[in-house]
């Protein structure tokens, strides 16, 4: 299963909308509905905060999702070679 459909699923058991979440997590409806038909990913922060809000385990989450994977190591080795800028709070 897909990180989407997971994330769906979570929000469905949870009895969220997609408005509710999109609130919960200062984004828009229109992010979460791309996350959720895998046009888009979250990222970390964000995937840490659905797992506790939809109580699914990260390696659950992310597990079977091989491109979800893929996607995020290569964002992180843009962020490791310095070709992205890393914002400090």
């Amino acid at each position: 299963m897909k990180i989407g459909e997971k994330l769906k699923q979570g929000r469905m058991n949870n009895n969220l909308t997609q408005e509710d979440v999109s609130k919960i997590l200062n984004v828009s409806r229109s992010t979460v509905s791309s996350w959720e038909v895998n046009r888009t990913y979250p990222d970390l922060e964000i995937l840490v905060t659905l797992s506790d809000l939809y109580e699914i385990s990260l390696d659950n989450m992310l597990r079977e999702d091989n491109q979800m994977v893929k996607t995020m190591a290569k964002e992180l080795k843009k962020v490791v070679r310095g070709n992205v800028p890393i914002l400090l709070y």
